[in-house]
């Protein structure tokens, strides 16, 4: 199954999240929290290595979306991640956070979501989780070709 993990910005998505992957076995993917400067970092669930994604200033090596700059470097990273454990294909969840405008504009983690989605065969051991904010749902739904799923807001994780 496809779930749509939506809400509003800042309202808890990824917080959410971190509280609810140890209640399964074998969840794995990529989150985004903030840190202690309120700025992104990429989280890879199964390693939980952390790795830094959003920057203060606008570099050769960033991709800029409004007021947000984000090391391209890092998505590279966490393409990798994503493609490398949907083909290991050995995950009870994996969690893509968050796909938004970078990913409608065919950057960020656009690679890795639309492999997997495209490749992806609805089964009941092996689920996705994508994280989209509520005002964009329609348009990733749209952009992935995304035909079976359920959304689901933080309170009502699976």
């Amino acid at each position: 199954m496809i779930y749509i993990l939506a809400g509003d910005i800042r309202s808890g998505k990824t917080s959410a999240l971190k509280e609810w992957v140890p209640t399964w076995d074998s969840v794995k993917g990529i989150l985004c929290p903030d840190d202690e400067e309120e700025r992104k970092y990429l989280h890879n669930i199964e390693t939980e290595e952390s790795f830094p994604l959003e920057v203060a200033e606008k570099s050769d090596n960033t991709i800029s979306v409004g007021r947000f700059h984000f090391l391209a470097d890092s998505f590279k990273i966490a393409n990798y991640i994503l493609i490398n454990t949907f083909d290991e294909y050995d995950f009870e969840f994996l969690v893509l956070d968050e796909l938004g405008k970078l990913e409608l504009k065919g950057e960020g983690v656009h690679h890795a979501a639309k492999y997997i989605i495209d490749n992806y065969e609805s089964n009941d051991d092996k689920n996705l989780l994508l994280v989209v904010r509520t005002n964009l749902v329609k348009d990733i739904i749209a952009h992935y070709g995304i035909k079976s799923f359920q959304i689901v807001a933080s309170e009502m994780l699976p």
